[in-house]
């Protein structure tokens, strides 16, 4: 299975991720592109430049809300003055709201975009 994004383009886009890092975020947001539009580009001879745009908005909301990134820098959920206090938290409603925002981000961008037998990239078979 050919990368939709070599980590030459994923540097050329300003990508901060080391070459290491990079295959296995890229095999996660290829994945999540083929669960979106039904694994279409797997069979393109070429991938569109979109794809290669909506990659990167995976990988960057990847690399700011994973699990990883998440224990990096914990999120304080609630804060008090009166008696100083801070509560963590709230990193997974903040991952959800990220990763569906960014599902709608990718399922625009691929808007009206082609495969090369002439089909919506996001087509689901339903009108």
């Amino acid at each position: 299975m050919a990368q939709y994004l070599t980590f030459d383009e994923y540097v050329h886009y300003g990508g901060q991720l080391s070459e290491q890092d990079f295959a296995i975020a890229e095999f996660k947001a290829r994945s999540r592109i083929d669960l979106l539009t039904l694994g279409r580009v797997q069979d393109m001879q070429t991938v569109p430049e979109e794809v290669k745009l909506a990659m990167m908005v995976i990988l960057k909301v990847d690399a700011k809300y994973s699990a990883d990134a998440q224990t990096d820098s914990a999120i304080v959920a609630s804060f008090s003055t009166d008696g100083y206090s801070e509560s963590y938290g709230g990193a997974s409603e903040q991952t959800k709201a990220a990763e569906t925002q960014a599902t709608r981000e990718v399922c625009k961008m691929l808007f009206g975009v082609l495969d090369d037998h002439g089909i919506p990239l996001i087509y689901k078979g339903l009108d």
